[in-house]
């Protein structure tokens, strides 16, 4: 029987536990009949290609207690922060032994205070970052992010000329000559550039001046200007973003303010990839 017919409160349960060094501890419940079952991570392709990247976990029968008899039905899995997984979104499924079909796992408890803003400060040489979620339509999945340097956003201040942004660096520090980099998305390369303020030990900030920053020909079409930043002269561009903490899709959950300057509409926003951006729409056309 394939995963897509068996009804969701008959699959497999999973609740996790996400420690501050990047470990995720899954516990499979509804399991009773599996001998040697297996937890399998499979990358989700883009759309329009086939599956080419998965890893697979040993399950273990789950102990209630160092030492004590396995919870029948309970087993687990330790995905340790080595190696990193691949930046992208990983279906999570589980095969009750080693010639079984794949089955899709529900999401249960998810223990993710280790990830709350200020409870830790990852090693960024890559930045490697995984978060279990649920997905659309119920599953359990976990999101990655791998990066070789990372500038985390932190407060953004919407006012009427600009919009401020304060951060970190993590695999990178500030220096002679940095910038904000801001890119227009499709344009072949435009960009346009403000300096960076180094507010020490990593920490940075920058202000987007909206009159910088035009808006696309058709107002029906936004233009999108991607964030980067700079650190300096030397150094390469590192993508603005928010992802340490425990929000795995942040576009339908922090929804910024727009504001209006001559007649052009500017709203900040993160995209699909938790990456910062701005949208500028052009003002309406007369008649």
């Amino acid at each position: 029987m394939s995963t897509g017919t068996i009804p969701k409160d008959k699959l497999p349960r999973a609740d996790c536990t996400m420690d501050a060094d990047g470990r995720l501890t899954v516990e499979l419940g509804g399991l009773r009949e599996a001998r040697e079952p297996v937890l399998c991570l499979a990358l989700r392709p883009k759309k329009g290609e086939e599956e080419t990247t998965a890893r697979t976990v040993p399950l273990e029968p789950a102990e209630t207690a160092p030492g004590t008899p396995g919870t029948p039905g309970r087993w687990r899995a330790e995905l340790p922060a080595e190696p990193p997984l691949e930046e992208g979104r990983w279906d999570v499924f589980v095969l009750n032994g080693p010639d079984a079909a794949r089955q899709r796992v529900v999401p249960g408890l998810r223990d993710l205070r280790a990830l709350a803003p200020g409870e830790r400060t990852p090693a960024a040489d890559p930045l490697a970052v995984r978060l279990p979620y649920a997905t659309k339509d119920g599953y359990f999945a976990i999101r990655a992010w791998l990066r070789p340097a990372h500038a985390e956003a932190g407060d953004l201040k919407v006012a009427a000329r600009g919009l401020t942004v304060r951060g970190r660096l993590l695999g990178a520090r500030p220096g002679l000559g940095g910038t904000a980099v801001f890119r227009l998305r499709g344009s072949g390369g435009t960009t346009v550039k403000a300096p960076l303020h180094d507010e020490g030990d990593g920490a940075f900030s920058f202000t987007a001046e909206y009159a910088e920053l035009p808006p696309g020909q058709d107002p029906a079409t936004p233009a999108v200007w991607d964030v980067f930043v700079k650190p300096s002269v030397k150094s390469r561009r590192v993508r603005v973003a928010r992802l340490l903490d425990d929000v795995a899709d942040r576009k339908p959950v922090f929804v910024y303010p727009a504001t209006t300057v001559e007649g052009a509409t500017y709203r900040p926003y993160y995209t699909v990839d938790n990456d910062l951006a701005l949208e500028v729409a052009a003002p309406p056309s007369a008649g």
